[in-house]
């Protein structure tokens, strides 16, 4: 078998297409102290900026391993050192940051990535090797609050690090424009998808992908029809959610990188949620709500659970309702 390219699913304006990242290793290995069984070690390949400006680099390295700590309080129950490569840029495009995984390819199935495997294996199985077992990229263009003090002009670095990191344990689909997998293997045939596809249905409940791992064509248009036209079906999410499936982010026009890996933030309810598929400016929740926890059991991490006290600040307000409307109206939103 082969490993896909490593595939980002990215923050954005208009959120842009994934990109190939070398695997090579450079300066600024840093590993996240053991406060939980996960542990991180991130390899800041662009010395001299981004993470390693002379001036930001530090609390920039410091805010991603706060932000890594908090997610991992949730694995506790997994024991496995996580290796990610780190680029950053500041560029004034539509993207954020960016994270993923790779996968292997087999016709027919539906895969872990890389990251996803070593966790659940505890550590014992290890695709890349020596290689990193993910990627992680960030945009330094925009303004970022990187202690729990995230002004009203500022991208909760926070925030979107725990939400990029979570796409490369797994929380994103294959799924391309048209019903397409990662190497464009078209409906009708066998294709290679990710866990999380195979939980995802039409909103009558039929599955997209059947269980032979061949996409069905009748549904194309699902990926294209709007809020509530793609939902999530695993149990443990329906559950969660009241009892129905949860609805996945399926734009009128088809978004590469953020269609059909994030939940729907047309939907009030997940709109501020960790894994929505955009966000605004200002302090947000660093917390993993329930809906997004049994999306991530039903993917495989059935240890999963949330940590007796989640750090965040007693300031961050948890979008636990449709109630609540998007902070600042007037400013730009980003997509995941």
């Amino acid at each position: 078998m082969n490993i896909l390219a490593l595939k980002k699913h990215s923050r954005s304006f208009s959120a842009s297409k994934p990109l190939i990242v070398a695997g090579c290793l450079a300066f600024g290995l840093m590993a996240q102290p053991a406060q939980a069984a996960l542990t991180f070690s991130f390899n800041y390949l662009n010395p001299g900026e981004g993470f390693d400006d002379p001036t930001f680099g530090l609390d920039r390295k410091a805010a991603l391993n706060e932000a890594a700590g908090m997610l991992g309080a949730y694995f506790s129950n997994y024991t496995a050192n996580l290796t990610y490569d780190v680029t950053s840029y500041s560029i004034d495009k539509n993207t954020l940051a960016s994270a993923g995984s790779g996968q292997f390819v087999e016709p027919g199935s539906f895969q872990e990535t890389v990251v996803q495997t070593k966790i659940l294996t505890n550590g014992a199985s290890d695709g890349n090797g020596a290689d990193a077992d993910g990627i992680v990229d960030w945009n330094f263009f925009y303004n970022w609050g990187l202690t729990d003090n995230v002004a009203a002009n500022e991208y909760d670095f926070k925030k979107v690090a725990i939400h990029e990191l979570l796409h490369s344990f797994g929380f994103a689909g294959n799924i391309g424009n048209g019903g397409v997998d990662n190497q464009g293997v078209a409906p009708g045939s066998q294709g290679s998808w990710a866990n999380f596809d195979n939980f995802l249905t039409d909103a009558s409940g039929n599955r997209l992908i059947g269980t032979d791992g061949v996409f069905d064509s009748t549904k194309v248009a699902a990926l294209t029809a709007g809020s509530g036209s793609v939902l999530f079906n695993g149990a443990n999410a329906v559950a969660a959610n009241g009892g129905v499936g949860v609805n996945i982010f399926a734009p009128t026009t088809w978004t590469g990188g953020s269609s059909l890996s994030h939940l729907d933030d047309d939907t009030p309810a997940f709109s501020q949620l960790i894994m929505a598929s955009t966000v605004s400016e200002g302090l947000k929740t660093r917390e993993i709500s329930a809906i997004e926890l049994g999306i991530l059991k039903d993917i495989g991490y059935t240890q999963i659970e949330a940590p007796a006290e989640v750090p965040v600040p007693a300031t961050v307000w948890l979008m636990l309702t449709g109630l609540m409307g998007l902070l600042g109206l007037n400013r730009r939103k980003a997509a995941l």
